[in-house]
């Protein structure tokens, strides 16, 4: 007879599509060492349902064993998975070589071998018939020696799951706990509804319904795995928070394969990461040996980052995955560096003016000369020492700029009373200026503006040796940028310290620019600008600062000129 649909059978079709869902998205959502095992167990556990489902809608006995002759065969198959998925998840898995899978498979294998040769020896099945319950044909059989030994294997391998599980709940944390106990019931679940109708006693149902409960079994599987894994249990330990705090962290499982990224490591590393790749393919050198600061540039703005990377371990302390986190630190390295040039220049020039003053005072203590000359040298090296101290308040002044707080400023006005005052103090020098009308930046305010500007065109024309000193300033806007150019004719700014400043650190060896070009450079890279250099022929320099442009008006009226200028700076080197 033919095949007849029965609603037995949609129930345990549906438990089938169930384990066969469950097993598509083992294997396919993460690498994770459990998730193969996983797969395999619930495929068996199809293998048990679907063919139990179609065997209820045949009535002749010939069609209704080929069916449980198939579902006999994979029925064993998931206690030997259900066992490797507890001792993976306990820290056993080093245990699991190739001959001890071979050795758990070796009873299904036989169990394979006999059910479908039973017809020549029994010893799985001594009798079989089919039984009408409802609509739907139950096979009803005598066992054999063999099923006995399939069944005390199967379950003995559920005793020793059950066993490694319950040791985890108990002495695990909470997280490791509910995990434990969700696998734990997982298993327990199929063996309830199994014991009973192998045993057959009294309580068991007419139709034996461990298929049915197989899609449960799956489904808390891949809630205990999934869901409440120590990698996925809530993204916010791994992702939110380093977000807040400004962090990129990178996750890779026990084999080296990348499980999540979040936005700001995608950022910092300017790369795409895709979940899966292994490890080399994001760094250069092992993961194991990421342990220091690494600079990046976003936005056209160098970025100093730490990177750090820390094993994730398990209950048992197997490292079971791979974290490298990124820490930006460009504001601490901008202090470090602020304090190493302010504490070299410092050191130097209280020490050259220091010495001139105390060197004039002695002579005016013990010797018979001319006065004027010494209290005008004292006075020079004061007035100095007093444009170091101004310089150093700028300094200060630098350390607190926010990227947030930056104004709307016209930097073509800035530049106007700059180059005006400068043809006044150098009136020997030419002095050209090329500007549109207008031309807004993003800047702090108009003073520190001023004093990037003011230093540029101070450092073009006080060091310029020419017999007929010239700087040409211009201002550009192009691209939504805008560019201050100053070139000069004048000895240039030598390759090394053009080097330091834009690198924007120095060493030990190299010690670079007088304080006024660092200021420069400090206040134009806190205001989210560029300083660029290079040379001129036959000689002298340009020095372009690059300023981000804006639409907006200045948000309240200039100041004066003569009020708003700082003091005139000096040579401070």
């Amino acid at each position: 007879m033919g095949w007849t649909l029965t609603p037995l059978s949609v129930v345990v079709f549906v438990s089938g599509a169930v384990s066969l869902a469950v097993a598509v998205a083992a294997l396919r959502e993460r690498p994770d060492p459990m998730a193969w095992p996983l797969a395999v167990m619930m495929i068996a556990s199809a293998g048990w349902s679907i063919p139990h489902a179609i065997s209820f809608g045949f009535t002749d006995i010939d069609q209704v064993s080929v069916f449980i002759r198939i579902l006999s065969v994979s029925a064993p198959i998931a206690p030997v998975a259900y066992l490797v998925v507890a001792m993976k998840y306990a820290g056993y898995g080093r245990y699991l070589h190739r001959w001890v899978y071979a050795l758990l498979l070796a009873v299904p294998f036989g169990t394979a071998v006999t059910v479908w040769t039973n017809d020549a020896h029994h010893l799985y099945w001594r009798s079989a018939t089919v039984e009408q319950v409802g609509n739907a044909s139950v096979y009803v059989s005598e066992a054999g020696p063999w099923y006995w030994i399939t069944f005390a294997y199967g379950y003995s391998l559920l005793a020793i799951s059950f066993i490694i599980l319950g040791a985890v709940a108990i002495n695990s944390d909470r997280i490791y706990r509910k995990q434990a106990v969700l696998m734990f019931v997982a298993g327990f679940i199929p063996a309830l509804a199994n014991i009973p109708v192998v045993l057959e006693l009294d309580i068991a149902p007419p139709v034996d319904p461990t298929s049915s409960t197989l899609a449960l079994s799956g489904v808390l599987f891949a809630l205990a795995l999934f869901r409440y894994d120590l990698l996925d249990l809530s993204p916010a330990a791994y992702r939110n928070v380093p977000d807040a705090f400004g962090d990129g962290m990178l996750v890779f499982d026990g084999e080296k394969r990348l499980v999540e990224a979040n936005d700001h490591a995608r950022r910092i590393l300017d790369a795409d990461l895709d979940i899966g790749m292994p490890a080399d393919g994001v760094f250069d050198a092992p993961v194991e040996e990421l342990d220091g600061t690494v600079v990046t540039t976003m936005e056209d703005i160098r970025r100093f980052y730490n990177v750090r990377y820390s094993p994730l371990s398990d209950h048992r302390e197997a490292v079971i995955g791979h974290a490298v986190v990124m820490r930006e630190v460009t504001e601490l390295k901008d202090h470090e560096q602020r304090l190493s040039v302010t504490n070299r220049i410092l050191r130097h020039n209280l020490r050259n003016e220091l010495t001139i003053i105390l060197g004039e005072a002695d002579q005016l203590a013990t010797a018979d000369i001319d006065r004027t000359t010494s209290v005008e040298r004292i006075l020079e090296a004061g007035e100095r020492l007093q444009d170091v101290s101004e310089k150093a308040r700028h300094i200060q002044a630098s350390m607190r700029f926010d990227d947030a707080a930056l104004v709307s400023c016209d930097l073509v006005s800035v530049v106007e009373s700059i180059v005006e005052t400068y043809r006044g103090e150098f009136p020997e020098a030419e002095v050209s200026l090329d500007a549109p009308e207008r031309a807004f930046v993003l800047a702090s305010d108009d003073n520190a503006l001023e004093t990037a500007v003011r230093n540029v065109v101070e450092n073009a024309l006080q060091h310029n040796d020419s017999e007929s000193p010239r700087a040409a300033v211009a201002v550009e806007v192009e691209d939504g940028a805008v560019r201050l150019s100053v070139a000069d004719n004048g000895p240039g700014i030598p390759p090394a310290e053009q080097e330091i400043l834009r690198d924007g650190h120095e060493t030990q060896l190299e010690h670079g620019s007088s304080l006024g070009l660092w200021l420069v450079y400090w206040f134009v890279s806190a205001m989210g600008g560029k300083v660029s250099f290079a040379d001129r022929e036959p000689r002298g320099t340009v020095v372009t600062l690059t300023f981000r442009g804006s639409e907006e008006p200045p948000s309240e009226p200039a100041a004066d000129p003569a009020r708003r200028l700082a003091p005139k700076s000096v040579e401070t080197d």
